[in-house]
């Protein structure tokens, strides 16, 4: 591996003090343009990149470094979320750090100590399913470093956060459903005790409800959505479940698009007829939702924009004096082929 090119190489090479490179390499205005012009060529011949690190220490001002930390980073929406982040940051000369939670709540406390101890400006972060308040957030509050909660919120949290309406989510899939003929609509959900599950799940218990149907609770699956590998897996065994049922379901509302590409695969092996015999709807709009035949209606989640906002969130929180920014997005529903049946 070769060697990071410094000021010195270029200097000894013309016989020149290191002061005059780096005047010429900032634009100094006192020193002699044949020189300059010297520098700056033999700079670029050599591939010379400044140390940003050195330069902000220097000018005693130190390049912002952001930690985030998310449950999972391959997941659709959490890489679409990164982006939204990651577009942000570039743009304002600020550096990330990204952790990956795999939804254990001991890991994530070890990466956010990390984060600290790096002496991050700030922290952007999705909770896993089972994040303890009190030993992951609290500290960071009390040190007063900015944070902002996406996608999860905790319960006695009050501070930044940028999410998504899972309840209207919820609501709005299950009142299409039933708007297009499905009475007896069921819901794979996740095993998921801060927000997003349990507010899904409550978005299609209240729309059941004001359509004057009684909720079946054979018709709620809850199943574990953590590992990315498993869930169309999870989809398929699930609806299995269902359709052992006396009476299976007409439709399907899916927590995740990838539990609805499940669905999809168990009526396909199984001559179910989609969307006459079974309606699906899934919830992320991720990029298969668009390529599997029939092609899956779902819940648009907006995870570049939330990356960007949560961003946003963490510059305002920083220059500020106790101001809290808080933003919850509507979910618009996407209607493809797979739930178009029985209208």
């Amino acid at each position: 591996m070769s060697k990071r090119t410094k000021l010195k190489d270029i200097a000894d090479q013309l016989g020149i003090s290191i002061t005059t490179v780096y005047r010429a390499l900032n634009n100094k205005s006192d020193i002699n343009l044949e020189t300059k012009r010297e520098i700056l060529e033999l700079a670029n011949k050599l591939g010379y990149r400044p140390n940003l690190l050195a330069t902000s220490l220097r000018k005693n001002k130190m390049i912002p470094l952001v930690g985030v930390l998310l449950p999972i980073i391959n997941h659709y929406f959490f890489s679409t979320v990164l982006k939204g982040i990651m577009a942000k940051a570039h743009s304002q000369n600020t550096l990330i750090i990204a952790g990956e939670s795999l939804q254990n709540p001991v890991k994530e406390k070890k990466i956010l100590d990390q984060f600290m101890d790096q002496g991050v400006s700030g922290i952007i972060m999705a909770p896993t399913r089972n994040s303890n308040f009190e030993k992951s957030i609290i500290p960071i509050l009390h040190k007063r470093t900015p944070i902002v909660i996406i996608d999860r919120m905790y319960d006695h949290y009050r501070g930044n956060y940028v999410l998504t309406d899972d309840f209207g989510g919820g609501f709005k899939a299950t009142q299409h459903l039933l708007d297009n003929g499905y009475k007896r609509i069921a819901h794979i959900s996740s095993l998921d005790n801060i927000s997003i599950g349990a507010e899904r799940r409550k978005g299609y218990i209240e729309a059941l409800n004001a359509a004057g149907i009684i909720p079946n609770e054979e018709y709620i699956i809850l199943t574990d959505i953590d590992n990315p590998d498993a869930v169309i897996e999870k989809g398929y065994e699930a609806t299995a479940r269902l359709f052992k049922l006396k009476n299976p379901p007409d439709a399907v509302f899916a927590v995740t698009d990838d539990i609805a590409i499940g669905v999809i695969e168990y009526a396909k092996e199984n001559n179910i007829s989609i969307p006459e015999d079974l309606g699906i709807v899934g919830f992320s709009n991720s990029k298969m939702s668009n390529y599997i035949r029939p092609r899956l209606s779902t819940v648009e989640q907006n995870g570049f924009e939330m990356g960007q906002l949560a961003f946003d969130y963490f510059t305002k929180a920083s220059s500020s004096y106790g101001e809290v920014f808080q933003k919850t997005f509507d979910l618009n529903l996407i209607i493809r082929e797979s739930s178009l049946g029985k209208k």
